[in-house]
């Protein structure tokens, strides 16, 4: 039986070994507290993950302003890896993007550079383009330039649309006697000069950044991603300084000017801009993208814009990041917004322990890094050079006829039609000839036509760009925009020239002996008569319609109209006078045509989904040269109506 005196005792131990008890975890806690503050000083700097305290406002764009266009990416070669599911998986997320063309500096050469065109470029010709490689092996022999030089000619009747070197050009390929092969190796020239002789652009990545060339001390900047790469370290007498390795790849440049050179990583120089603007001003044939360089770009913003916007025609845009929505869109966030201070690890990797900031570019000049700078880079090489399916921004066909063969072919035809018009026989899809390219034309309100395309409207279209027809005259950049409204069709073309060459002031004049734009309009494929229209600088026009049977020509009759069928038009010039050979920069054409002057066509008015073929040309005859451009190819004839694009109204 237990007492209240023994009950007393228990009760006192008890609460003593309670209270031992509470001592001892407070002891316990607080030296893990003392343990925990020792070792938080002793943080290793790789385990450092800082979060930015600071509230921002967040732009979130799922795409750009205007689809855009990767000139530097990696998506493999060969056919084991390129399978169809791989490449269904890039293109959605290039279409969930608004990336409209990936360029793959993968190729290779021979029967690898054959399987990757087969299942990119060929398989989707407007959305892919390849480059091709060199083949190293070999290099101590004496012919290996001139053998390479052979062989890259041989990728390029391939189809390929550039030339790629990577950065072991310079920091790992060998002769047999340990020397590297410099980038400014004399054996390499004949490479360069096939480039520069079927105008497709070299792409060069040159060193890496600045802090890959320093020691891997405690001053280096990108200390993180060197502890965990050590391989991407290039500091030490195994290795040129990046100094001289970036002094070769100038040389290069100023030692081939026929030759586009797309410098990678900006220039492989993104930490000292002021150097890159030099090389801008001084070599003209030197274009540089911005893949994997926003890390360092978007932490100095000021200098970056003004950069941009000073050489807003020499940048472009790449991501060096296979085909991924998010990386696309955190590359979109710094071109367009003016965030501050976020992340763009997603764009490619963690680069720095900085973070950056959005420069917010003009739309001119977003339009310019998206697309069109680089639709000028990768077309300057058209011109297919048979066997294969040239590799191209939007698609294309076989070469038309030098302007003097076409002149030879024209004068053939009745001296009552347009000399560019001669009756030709309308061919399918020939070999070596590509599917007809297709343009997406958006749906507006009406508005007023001024000539210079300033309605707000023409924000909803994006730029169309039309390629040179042959190789002789002047080579201006060409576009063209489209729209369609409740009450018809708006059709916007711009173009540079040096030459107002035109005199004609009465409509339904020759105007396709002066500088001309054009579009025909084919609505529906069960009639075959078609609608064309000509408009010059001086607002001269020319609307006319085509009948066209069975594969004949049948000439092109004046189509009048009156009242509510009348077409509205209007024209601007730059750089000049709107007068007969004055010097000027480019102009413009804005025209407005009704659907009820189309009625008599099939298909009028379009509707949501449906589907028109067209075409759009330009002519110029600047120091008496006739120049043509066109968007779908055709031959010496503009009248092969089959051969015409598609217009998909949204």
């Amino acid at each position: 039986m237990t007492t209240n005196a023994n009950k007393g005792t228990l009760w006192s131990r008890q609460r003593r070994t309670l209270a031992l008890t509470l001592v001892t975890a407070a002891l316990a806690v607080s030296a893990a507290r003392a343990d925990d503050a020792a070792a938080i000083r002793e943080l290793k700097l790789r385990d450092w993950q800082p979060r930015s305290m600071l509230v921002t406002h967040s732009t979130e764009l799922a795409k750009p302003r205007f689809p855009a266009v990767d000139v530097h990416n990696h998506l493999g070669a060969g056919k084991t890896h390129l399978t169809p599911e791989r490449v269904a998986g890039y293109l959605t997320e290039m279409n969930e993007a608004g990336v409209r063309t990936v360029v793959n500096l993968d190729g290779g050469w021979g029967d690898r550079l054959a399987e990757t065109l087969a299942a990119l470029d060929h398989a989707h010709p407007d959305r892919f383009i390849t480059f091709a490689q060199l083949d190293f092996r070999g290099i101590d022999d004496a012919d290996w330039g001139n053998r390479e030089a052979r062989r890259l000619e041989e990728s390029f009747r391939m189809g390929a649309g550039g030339l790629k070197f990577h950065k072991s050009l310079g920091l790992s390929i060998r002769y047999k006697d340990g020397t590297l092969l410099r980038v400014d190796d004399p054996k390499l020239a004949a490479v360069f000069d096939v480039c520069a002789k079927h105008r497709r652009p070299v792409m060069i990545h040159t060193a890496d950044p600045a802090a890959f060339f320093t020691p891997l001390d405690r001053f280096n900047e990108r200390w993180h991603e060197l502890n965990e790469h050590p391989d991407w370290l290039f500091y030490g007498e195994r290795f040129p300084s990046r100094e001289d390795l970036v002094a070769q790849y100038i040389k290069v440049v100023a030692r081939h000017p026929k030759t586009t050179f797309i410098g990678a990583h900006f220039g492989n120089n993104a930490e000292d801009l002021a150097t890159v603007a030099k090389w801008l001003d001084e070599y003209p044939n030197l274009y540089v993208d911005i893949d994997a360089r926003i890390s360092e770009l978007g932490r100095q913003p000021y200098t970056a814009r003004k950069f941009f916007i000073k050489y807003q025609d020499r940048v472009m845009f790449g991501t060096d990041t296979t085909p991924r929505r998010e990386a696309f869109r955190i590359y979109y966030r710094f071109l367009e917004t003016d965030d501050e201070y976020f992340d763009c690890a997603a764009s490619h990797h963690l680069q720095g322990f900085w973070r950056i900031y959005g420069v917010f570019l003009p739309d001119d000049v977003l339009e310019k890094i998206y697309v069109t700078n680089a639709e000028r880079v990768l077309l300057a090489g058209r011109e297919p050079l048979g066997g294969g399916h040239p590799a191209r921004l939007r698609t294309d066909g076989n070469a038309s006829a030098p302007p003097s063969e076409q002149k030879e072919t024209n004068n053939q035809a009745s001296a009552t039609e347009p000399a560019q018009k001669a009756p030709g026989a309308v061919r399918g899809s020939e070999a070596g000839r590509m599917p007809a390219p297709q343009l997406r034309v958006p749906a507006a309100p009406d508005f007023a036509i001024t000539g210079d395309g300033a309605a707000r409207a023409w924000e909803r279209a994006a730029w169309e760009p039309l390629r040179r027809r042959g190789t002789a005259g002047a080579e201006y950049l060409s576009r063209v925009k489209m729209l369609y409204s409740p009450t018809g069709l708006y059709v916007l073309f711009d173009g540079e020239d040096r030459k107002l060459s035109a005199a004609l002031r009465d409509d339904f004049s020759d105007l396709w002996k002066e500088d001309v734009f054009e579009f025909f309009f084919w609505p529906d494929e069960r009639q075959s008569v078609y609608f064309e229209y000509e408009i010059s600088p001086l607002g001269t026009e020319l609307p006319i319609l085509i009948p066209n049977f069975d594969g004949k020509f049948l000439g092109w009759r004046p189509w009048h109209y009156e009242g509510n069928r009348k077409i509205q038009k209007a024209t601007t010039v730059t750089g000049g006078a709107k007068e007969t050979d004055a010097a000027i920069t480019g102009w413009r054409a804005e025209v407005f045509v009704p659907y009820e002057l189309l009625r008599p066509l099939l298909n009028v008015p379009p509707k949501p989904g449906r589907r028109w073929r067209a075409n759009f040309y330009r002519m110029d005859y600047d120091e008496n040269k006739q120049s043509g451009w066109d968007w779908a190819r055709v031959g010496a004839s503009f009248h092969e109506f089959q051969e015409f694009g598609t217009l998909l109204f949204e």
